[in-house]
């Protein structure tokens, strides 16, 4: 068995290996100031569960056989990219169809447009000319039959069959007038507006054809990642059948619930610390949405965290402790937000206290509440007012002392403050000597 006189002979060689490490370290330049009481909103951690921003089930516009299916669970998708391909050879002979009947459709109307030919003009005029030089002879020969009747040297069956051949004569006239003047005419306004019309609603349904070729490669709004399929090659979709699930994690929503009595004291876009333990960090977030209807059974309210994961460091699902507003501002412990340093998801601060020889520096792990600006206040009760902490090169700083020497903003050395010798790192009050 240890003798207690062999434990204590090993802690004072453990503390005097640790003396010698630390005054053979080079000693860390920081800047420090004193942690002070300040008006600050109370505070309580709620837990909660990473949610996407966006959740999308992406359906099918169009039906049809899946011919490919490139998305595969856990895959980021870009905006437009594809997600599943159907078989598109039937709409492609339907476009064709259409096309064609379209092209004829507008041959139809240019047609139309263009009037009636020069040459056609050409002829419906010499037949006019001609009915009209048919119609002088047979009305000559009329007046002719009629003066030998009368004078009784023709008979009236001639007669008779000079009138019909004159009438005849008459109405080839007026006809091929007719026949002239709508040429010089053209076609009528309303024939070529009808097809006009027929080309239009020809074009619009090759539109929709070429719309629905288009919507067989069912493509991402937004970028994201699939984390369902609901479809494989060679299955057949309907239209608005679901073929995957797509959430975007560019930003992630933390969904925590607030007792009644913290809703009065939150306001969107406040600040709130979020720490998700699967990663180990401490994430700056803020209230975006406060949803106004309390869960019966809890009588709790939804509140919805927004948390920027452009590093894609969160994941949906994962658990978050999110520190949030729960009451009137009252006096409290707060330090720059400079000071705290975050590692592994626990703050910690650079707490300066003496060494041998020196000054040397700390961390403490410490509990962070609300936001008062460009400080944060101190909700674990190992902080004091008046406490020297380091805001500038705290991140050389280990939970073992270190040496530090003490400098000014501009790196210039500065007197040792005289409250750090005092409290020996015990957290009480003093004053600081320094910057």
């Amino acid at each position: 068995m240890i003798s207690q006189r062999s434990v204590l002979l090993g802690q004072v060689i453990l503390a005097l290996f640790s003396a010698v490490a630390i005054a053979q370290m080079p000693a860390t330049k920081v800047v420090v100031v004193d942690a002070k009481m300040m008006d600050a909103p109370a505070t309580v951690v709620l837990v909660g569960t990473v949610d996407p921003a966006r959740r999308s089930k992406v359906g099918s516009e169009v039906a049809g056989i899946v011919a490919d299916m490139p998305a595969r669970e856990g895959d980021f998708v870009p905006v437009g990219g594809v997600l599943c391909q159907l078989n598109a050879d039937t709409l492609k002979l339907q476009l064709e169809e259409a096309a064609a009947r379209l092209a004829a459709l507008s041959a139809t109307h240019e047609e139309l447009l263009a009037g009636t030919r020069a040459q056609d003009l050409k002829r419906l005029k010499a037949m006019s000319d001609e009915a009209a030089a048919d119609f002088e002879r047979w009305s000559l020969e009329k007046e002719r039959v009629e003066k030998l009747y009368s004078g009784s040297e023709s008979n009236a069956k001639e007669l008779y069959d000079t009138r019909a051949d004159y009438l005849r004569a008459e109405r080839r006239k007026i006809a091929a007038e007719a026949a002239h003047e709508l040429g010089i005419e053209g076609p009528r306004k309303e024939a070529i507006a009808k097809a006009a019309h027929e080309v239009a609603a020809q074009r619009a349904v090759v539109k929709r054809i070429e719309t629905d070729l288009r919507k067989t490669a069912i493509r991402a709004m937004f970028p994201g990642y699939i984390v369902a399929r609901s479809t494989e090659v060679g299955e057949w979709v309907p239209a608005g059948g679901q073929v995957v699930e797509l959430v975007d994690l560019a930003t992630v929503l933390v969904v925590v619930d607030a007792p009644g009595s913290a809703m009065p004291h939150m306001k969107v876009g406040a600040s709130v610390a979020v720490t998700v333990d699967a990663v180990g960090r401490i994430f700056a977030g803020h209230i975006k949405h406060i949803v106004p209807q309390a869960d019966p059974s809890a009588r709790t309210f939804p509140v919805e965290i927004e948390l920027d994961n452009s590093d894609g460091a969160l994941a949906a699902g994962m658990f978050a402790r999110a520190t949030v507003p729960s009451g009137p501002k009252q006096r409290i412990v707060a330090v720059p937000k400079d000071a705290i340093v975050e590692r592994d998801g626990i703050a910690s601060i650079a707490m300066v206290v003496p060494g041998h020889g020196g000054m040397t520096a700390i961390l403490v792990a410490v509990t962070t509440g609300g936001d008062i600006g460009d400080w944060i206040a101190i909700t674990s009760d190992n902080v004091r007012e008046g406490t020297t902490v380091i805001s500038r090169g705290n991140e050389h700083i280990r939970p073992f002392p270190t040496p530090v020497e003490i400098v000014d903003e501009k790196g210039t050395p500065v007197a040792t403050p005289a409250g750090a010798e005092e409290h020996g790192g015990d957290g009480s009050s003093h004053e600081r000597g320094g910057a």
